[in-house]
C-alpha cells in the first residue's frame, strides 16, 4: 500500500474588502492533505501616484452627474473625446481650472488580478487613467502577492541578478524576499487634481496615507507605513508630501520609487505651451495622435489651460536647471535665457514678446467684451492672475523641493538617443534680408506680426539698429526640435540629477508616458521597483511589524 502523503494546493480567494478565506471541497479519506499558503495579516500598503493629466476629473457643478464633463484616461475613446474640434481652447478654458474639477474616482478598473472590484476602487484604481496604468496596478499586485506562487515568482527571480543600473546595483539576497513574504502589499493609487498646486494635491496624498493606515489598523491588521511609487510629476507631489509638509510624513513613509520625475523641469513644458503637443503622426502611430491631441494641439488650446494651472506651471525649468536653455538664432547672433538664473523673471512672467513664455492675448478665449478698453481690461486681470501663480506657488514650489528627497529612495529615467528630448529650445530665424546689411535686429524686442500663428513657427517684426532707411525687417522663426537623449519628454539632465540623492539610480530606454506600461525596457523597469520594493521594505525590522 502506497502511504505517501499527497499535499493538496487550496488557493485563497479573496472577499470585497480583499480578505484572504480558503475552500475546499470534502472528498473521501485518502492519503492527501490540503496546504494553505497564509497571508500575512501584517500590511505594507503601496501607493502609486500618477504624472499630469494621469488622474481622471469630473466637472464639480454639473447638474446632473451623467452630464458632467470628464477628462477620463480609460482608453483611447475616452482620451479621444478631448481630441475632438470642439473641445478646443474656450472649451478647454472653462472646464479645465483647478476650480472647475474635481477628482474622479469612477474610472475603468483595470482586470486580471484575484481582487474584486469593489476592493480595487477603495483602493483607488478608478482615479487613474487605465490607459497608461491599468496593465502597471495589475502586474504590481499580482508580483507583490504571489503568496502561492511564491517559489519562482517575481520576487523570488531576482535573487542574486544584477540590473545593470547606474549606482546602487546591489542584487537581491534570499533572506530580503523570504522577509518581503512575511507582509502583504496590497497596492493602492492616489490620483489628484493635476491643474491644481501639487502643493495641495501633497496635501491630499498625506491623507490618504493616514487614510490607508487607519484601514488597515481598523481591520485588526498591523499596519504603520507605506511604501510610495511615482510617475512623472506625482514625484514631486511625493517629495513635497514627504519632505516639506508639516505632520512627519516622512516617517510614515518606509520608501520611495520615482519613475521618469522631471526632477529639475523640463523644458517640453514651454514648446507645448507655445506650439501645442509635439509630434501628433496620426499615420504611424495613431494613439500617440490622439493623446497628442487630447493635451493640446496648439499654443492657443495649450495656454488655455496651462495659464490657469499651478500643478503643470510647476514643470517647468527651475534654476537648477540652467542657465541659456532658451535659444534664438539669429543668422550669427545668438541670445540665450535665462541669464542670470532666474527664468520666472527672465521668461515666464515677460509680457508682450513673442519667445515669452505665455502669449497674454491666448490666455482667456472667454474673454468676449467688444469695447476694446474693457477686453484689455480682463487681458490684464488674467495676466495678474497668471504672473501670481508663476511667483507665488510655482517658485516657492520649487523653491521648497529643492535637492530634498525622502532618505530612503530609487529612481529609473529614460534617456536614450532614440528618445530625444527637449533640453535646449531654439527659436531659428530666417537671417533677415539682403538690406539689413551689418546692422544688428532687435530680436528680443521684435513684435509679433499676427496673433494667428500657434504653431510651430512665429512672424516678428524685428527693429533694425543703427542708422539707414529700413527701420525693421520681417523675420521668420521656426522652433527646434528635440536635441538631448531623454524620454521624449524629460531631457537626461533633468531625469538624473537625484543621483547623489539616492540609494540606486537607473537609466532605462523608455518614453515618458507609458514608461510602466510598455518599451524596450519595460521588463528592467518592473524588475528595477520590484528589487526597489523589496529593499525599501527591509527597514520593516526598526518598526512595530517586526517579528519576534
Amino acid at each position: 500500500m502506497n502511504n505517501k502523503v499527497i499535499e493538496r494546493h487550496i488557493p485563497a480567494s479573496y472577499d470585497k474588502r480583499g480578505n484572504p478565506s480558503w475552500k475546499s471541497t470534502m472528498s473521501p479519506p485518502d492519503n492527501s492533505v490540503g496546504v494553505c499558503m497564509m497571508v500575512p495579516d501584517r500590511i505594507i500598503p503601496v501607493i502609486f501616484v500618477p504624472g499630469v493629466m494621469g488622474s481622471n476629473l469630473i466637472q464639480k457643478d454639473a447638474a446632473k452627474a451623467k452630464d458632467a464633463i470628464k477628462w477620463r484616461m480609460d482608453g483611447v475613446l475616452s482620451a479621444g473625446e478631448w481630441a475632438r474640434p470642439m473641445r478646443g481652447a474656450k472649451f478647454r478654458r472653462k472646464y479645465l481650472t483647478p476650480t472647475a474639477m474635481t477628482l474622479d474616482t469612477g474610472g475603468e478598473i483595470a482586470q486580471g488580478t484575484q481582487q474584486d472590484n469593489e476592493e480595487l476602487r477603495r483602493r483607488g484604481w478608478g482615479e487613474v487613467g487605465n490607459l497608461s496604468y491599468g496593465p502597471w496596478l495589475v502586474w504590481l499586485e499580482n508580483a507583490l502577492n504571489d503568496f502561492d506562487s511564491c517559489k519562482g515568482g517575481e520576487r523570488d527571480r531576482l535573487i542574486g541578478q544584477l540590473l545593470g543600473v547606474m549606482t546602487g546595483d546591489e542584487p537581491l539576497v534570499k533572506d530580503a524576499v523570504a522577509l518581503s513574504y512575511k507582509y502583504r502589499f496590497p497596492v493602492h493609487a492616489s490620483g489628484y487634481n493635476w491643474l491644481d498646486d501639487n502643493a495641495t494635491s501633497a496635501k491630499l496624498l498625506a491623507k490618504r496615507i493616514d487614510d490607508i493606515i487607519a484601514r488597515y489598523r481598523k481591520e485588526k491588521k498591523k499596519c504603520e507605513k507605506v511604501i510610495i511609487i511615482t510617475h512623472s510629476m506625482g514625484g514631486l507631489v511625493a517629495r513635497y508630501c514627504s519632505e516639506v509638509l508639516p505632520g512627519a510624513y516622512r516617517d510614515k513613509i518606509f520608501g520611495v520609487v520615482h519613475g521618469v520625475m522631471p526632477a529639475i523641469g523640463a523644458a517640453a513644458v514651454y514648446r507645448r505651451m507655445k506650439s501645442g503637443t509635439e509630434d501628433p503622426t496620426a499615420w504611424y502611430n495613431p494613439i500617440g495622435a490622439v493623446t497628442a491631441a487630447a493635451l493640446g494641439n496648439d499654443a492657443a488650446e495649450m495656454t488655455a489651460v496651462l495659464s490657469a494651472a499651478p500643478g503643470p506651471l510647476q514643470l517647468l525649468p527651475t534654476p537648477e536647471y540652467g542657465n541659456n536653455w532658451l535659444k534664438i538664432k539669429d543668422g550669427k547672433a545668438e541670445y540665450a535665457l535665462p541669464k542670470g538664473g532666474d527664468p520666472y523673471n527672465e521668461i515666464y512672467t515677460v509680457r508682450g514678446q513673442w519667445w515669452s513664455l505665455c502669449e497674454d492675448q491666448l490666455v482667456n478665449p472667454l474673454n468676449i467684451e467688444r469695447d476694446p478698453k474693457k477686453k484689455l481690461a480682463v487681458v490684464n486681470q488674467d495676466w495678474t492672475a497668471f504672473v501670481k501663480i508663476i511667483n507665488f506657488q510655482v517658485k516657492p514650489f520649487h523653491e521648497k523641493i529643492k535637492s530634498r528627497y525622502h532618505p530612503n529612495t530609487y529612481a529609473f529615467f529614460g534617456s536614450s538617443a532614440g528618445q530625444k528630448a527637449y533640453g535646449t529650445v531654439t527659436w531659428t530665424g530666417d537671417g533677415g534680408g539682403l538690406l539689413r546689411g551689418d546692422r544688428v535686429a532687435d530680436v528680443l524686442g521684435a513684435k509679433q506680426s499676427g496673433v494667428d500663428e500657434l504653431g510651430t513657427s512665429r512672424t516678428v517684426i524685428a527693429p533694425l539698429n543703427g542708422e539707414g532707411w529700413q527701420q525693421a525687417e520681417r523675420q521668420s522663426y521656426s522652433i527646434s526640435n528635440p536635441d538631448e537623449p531623454g524620454d521624449g519628454t524629460v531631457p537626461h539632465r533633468s531625469g538624473v540629477a537625484p543621483k547623489d540623492r539616492v540609494k540606486s539610480i537607473a537609466q532605462f530606454n523608455t518614453e515618458h508616458a507609458p514608461a510602466f506600461k510598455e518599451g524596450p525596457d519595460l521588463e528592467r523597469i518592473r524588475r528595477f521597483t520590484l528589487r526597489a520594493i523589496v529593499q525599501i521594505a527591509g527597514e520593516v525590522d526598526t518598526t512595530s511589524l517586526k517579528y519576534a
